[in-house]
C-alpha cells in the first residue's frame, strides 16, 4: 500500500498536467486559427509564442509594437500576450484604421469590456458593485458634465492646496535638495485633487489620501497579476489579494459625515439649497439612480475618480518635470508666459488657457514619453471588419499604436528630437487662437496624438487634468529652480511592463527656492 500511494499520486499529477496542457493547446489552436490571416510579430507556435508573450510583458512590449508598426504600415498585426483572454493583442496601424475604431459602436468594439477585463474589476472590486456595475457608469457622466464645467470656479482652491501640499511634503529650502519625484508627487496630487473632489478638511486627512494613493498602485498591479493567471484561478486569487473591500470601508467611514449631511439637507430643502457645495459628492448624488444613492456606492465612485485622476496626472507631470529639468533653456520663456498670464488673469482657468507654451511643452513631453505603447483598447463583441478588409473575430482585444504613432515622421517633423514649443502656432490672432492652435492643444483629440485615446471613450477628465497639471507646473516654475542630478541633460530611463510605461521610482530631481 505504501509503495502504491506515491505512484498513484504521481500518476494523478501527471494525468492532470497532461489534461491541462491539452486544454491550453486546444485554446491556443482555436484562437490562432481564427486570426491566422493576421501577421504575427515574433514566433507563433504553441511554446514559442508563450515565450514571446513573456518577452512582451516583461521589457520588450514597446519594441514589439514598434516592429509591427514599421513592418505593416497602414495594416494590422498581432502580438502574443499573457494578459488577453485568448493570448493575442491585435494592433491596427495608421490614421484610417484608427478612425475605423473610433467610429465603431460599443456592440462592435467595447471599451468597457476591455477595461473591466484589463483591470479584472469583477474579481478585485466585486461583480456588479459600484464601479464594477457595467449598467450604471454614472460617474463617467459626472466627469463629462458637472466636473468639467465646475472646476474653473475652483482653480484658486486647487492652486492653494497644491502650494500647501508642496510645502508640507517637500519642504524645499534655499539650498539644493534631492527628491524622488514620483513618490513626492503622489501625496501632493492626491491632496490637490481631493481639495476639488471632497474639499477641506477631508482632502488633508492622511489616511483618506494614503488609501487613494496606494489603492491606485495596488489595483493596477493586482489586475496585471490576475491577467497573468489562468482564467479559472482568477476569482479565487482575486478575493485573496484584493485590498479594495477593506479600503472602501475605510473611505466610507471618512465620507459618512458628508454623505449624511448632504442627504439630510437634500431631503429637507431639495437639491438646490443655498450653500450646497459644488463638489463630487453633490454631483454623484445628483447623477445616481435611486438604487445607487447609498454610501457604499458613493465611496466606490469617489475611489474610481481618484484612481483615474491621480495616476494620469502624476505620470504626466512627473515626465514633464524630468524633461524640463534636463532642458534649462526652456525656463525663461515658460516663466515669462506664466508671469504674463497670472498678472493678467490671476490663478484662473482662463490664465492656464493662455499658457500656450506651457501647454505645448507638456504635450511634447507626453508625445516623447507617453504612458503606454498602445491606445484605444477595445474588445470585439462581434466580428469587426476594418476598412482595408481585415476581419477581427469576436472575442479579441484590439488597439492602436500610440508611442510609434507619436514618433512617425509623416506626422511629426524630426520626431526623435524634443521640441518643447512644437505645438505653438506663431500665427495666432490677438486672442491667442486659430484653428490649428486649437487642434494642437493638449486636450484636443487627434488620430496622431493618442495620450487620451479618441472617440466616445476618450478620457473624459482630460480638461480638468490638463488645467491642473498646467497650474501645478506654473507654480513650480514661478517659485522654484530645479535640475537633474549632476546637471544631467538626459531624462532618466523609464521602465516598461507590457505596453505600459512605469514611472522611474528611483529617479530624482534637485529643487531649491527660486532666487530673485
Amino acid at each position: 500500500m505504501s509503495l502504491s500511494l506515491p505512484f498513484s499520486y504521481t500518476t494523478l499529477l501527471g494525468t492532470g498536467a497532461g489534461i491541462w496542457v491539452a486544454y491550453l493547446w486546444l485554446l491556443f489552436t482555436t484562437a490562432k486559427r481564427k486570426v491566422q490571416h493576421i501577421p504575427t510579430i515574433g514566433p507563433d507556435g504553441f511554446i514559442t509564442s508563450y515565450i514571446s508573450a513573456w518577452r512582451y510583458e516583461f521589457g520588450k512590449g514597446r519594441k514589439m509594437i514598434q516592429e509591427g508598426y514599421d513592418k505593416y504600415p497602414g495594416g494590422v498585426f498581432k502580438v502574443p500576450t499573457l494578459t488577453t483572454r485568448n493570448g493575442w493583442l491585435i494592433v491596427a496601424n495608421g490614421t484610417k484604421l484608427t478612425e475605423d475604431i473610433r467610429k465603431a459602436t460599443d456592440d462592435q468594439l467595447s471599451f468597457g469590456d476591455a477595461s473591466f477585463e484589463l483591470f479584472q474589476t469583477d474579481h478585485l472590486l466585486g461583480a456588479g458593485k459600484s464601479i464594477s456595475d457595467r449598467q450604471t457608469p454614472y460617474h463617467v457622466s459626472v466627469v463629462r458634465g458637472a466636473l468639467t464645467k465646475g472646476f474653473s470656479s475652483r482653480m484658486e482652491e486647487i492652486r492653494d492646496e497644491f502650494v500647501q501640499a508642496v510645502s508640507d511634503v517637500m519642504s524645499i529650502g534655499t539650498e539644493w535638495s534631492s527628491f524622488k519625484v514620483h513618490k513626492s508627487l503622489l501625496p501632493i496630487i492626491s491632496r490637490t485633487t481631493n481639495r476639488f473632489f471632497v474639499g477641506l478638511p477631508l482632502c488633508r486627512n492622511e489616511e483618506f489620501c494614503r488609501i487613494q494613493e496606494s489603492l491606485t498602485v495596488h489595483l493596477v498591479a493586482a489586475g496585471t497579476f490576475l491577467n497573468l493567471l489562468p482564467a479559472p484561478f482568477r476569482p479565487i486569487v482575486g478575493k485573496l489579494i484584493t485590498k479594495f473591500p477593506s479600503a472602501n470601508r475605510k473611505i466610507e467611514k471618512h465620507l459618512a459625515p458628508l454623505f449624511q449631511e448632504r442627504m439630510e439637507m437634500d431631503a429637507k430643502h431639495g437639491r438646490k439649497w443655498e450653500g450646497r457645495p459644488a463638489d463630487v459628492i453633490s454631483w454623484l448624488l445628483d447623477a445616481a439612480p435611486d438604487h445607487r444613492r447609498n454610501l457604499e456606492d458613493l465611496s466606490g465612485r469617489v475611489i474610481a475618480l481618484n484612481i483615474a485622476a491621480i495616476h494620469t496626472t502624476s505620470v504626466v507631470l512627473c515626465n514633464t518635470l524630468f524633461e524640463l529639468a534636463a532642458r534649462q533653456e526652456y525656463f525663461a520663456p515658460l516663466r515669462s508666459e506664466v508671469e504674463d498670464a497670472i498678472n493678467t488673469y490671476g490663478w484662473t482657468k482662463e490664465a492656464t488657457t493662455k499658457m500656450r507654451k506651457v501647454d505645448s511643452f507638456i504635450r511634447e513631453s507626453s508625445r516623447v514619453t507617453g504612458i503606454t505603447a498602445v491606445s484605444m483598447i477595445r474588445n470585439s463583441r462581434s466580428d469587426f471588419t476594418f476598412s482595408n478588409g481585415v476581419v477581427v473575430p469576436a472575442g479579441f482585444r484590439v488597439a492602436v499604436p500610440a508611442d510609434a504613432t507619436h514618433r512617425d515622421p509623416q506626422y511629426y517633423e524630426d520626431p526623435h528630437t524634443f521640441k518643447g514649443f512644437r505645438f505653438v502656432d506663431e500665427s495666432e490672432d490677438s486672442e491667442g487662437f486659430n484653428l490649428d492652435s486649437l487642434r494642437n492643444q493638449m486636450v484636443a483629440l487627434d488620430t496622431t496624438f493618442l495620450l487620451f485615446g479618441n472617440g466616445r471613450s476618450a478620457c473624459p477628465g482630460r480638461f480638468f487634468a490638463v488645467a491642473e497639471i498646467k497650474a501645478m507646473l506654473a507654480h513650480l516654475l514661478m517659485n522654484y529652480d530645479f535640475k537633474l542630478p549632476n546637471d544631467s541633460r538626459e531624462p532618466p530611463t523609464p521602465h516598461w511592463l507590457g505596453h505600459t510605461r512605469l514611472p522611474n521610482e528611483s529617479a530624482e530631481i534637485l529643487f531649491r527656492k527660486r532666487k530673485e
